[in-house]
């Protein structure tokens, strides 16, 4: 049985993080998000994070009426970023996001992104803590699975076999998983 007050980042954090450099344009960053199903994607300055771009940044900037996909992500990231590191315990990451407001936070070591915790990461966590030791099958899928919607229909990038939100080939062409 896992024990809650012991639990730490690096067992549930997603470890493959879509990154983007701070000279690339939103719809660079836009176009990311799209092809790996994410909501955000990390901003880097010589591959240290310095920003993150959501998808509610770029919701409130069009809202706005910004000519956003030209500008470049440092105008619209936001800044400074939080991160937490992998040795975090996860009760702590659950306060500092309710804080914060925030829905996801980098997780960084030595100054480089190693991954990231979402809501869904936490999600996954609390369903395998509250059913342990005796978690249902239809649960078991939920918390074993790399991301909850994993249950259906994702597609899958041609070249590496993974999910296209854990894929990291550059320039694929996804299909429909059946």
């Amino acid at each position: 049985m896992i024990k809650p007050e012991h639990g730490v980042l690096s067992e549930i954090m997603t470890r493959k993080v879509v990154t983007i450099d701070i000279s690339e344009r939103v719809e660079e960053a836009l176009r990311l998000m799209v092809k790996f199903d994410v909501g955000s994607v990390v901003v880097t300055d010589k591959d240290r994070p310095v920003g993150i771009i959501t998808e509610r940044d770029i919701t409130r900037a069009a809202l706005r009426g910004d000519s956003l996909l030209r500008l470049p992500v440092r105008g619209l990231m936001s800044r400074p970023i939080q991160t937490v590191t992998p040795d975090t315990e996860i009760w702590r990451t659950f306060e500092l996001m309710l804080k914060l407001g925030v829905r996801r936070l980098p997780v960084v070591e030595n100054g480089k992104v190693v991954g990231i915790v979402t809501e869904q990461d936490l999600t996954r966590w609390v369903l395998r803590i509250f059913y342990e030791p005796n978690l249902p099958a239809e649960i078991r899928s939920l918390v074993h699975n790399p991301k909850i919607e994993a249950l259906t229909g994702r597609p899958r990038c041609p070249n590496c076999g993974h999910y296209q939100d854990e894929c990291i080939c550059v320039d694929t062409e996804l299909t429909s998983e059946d």
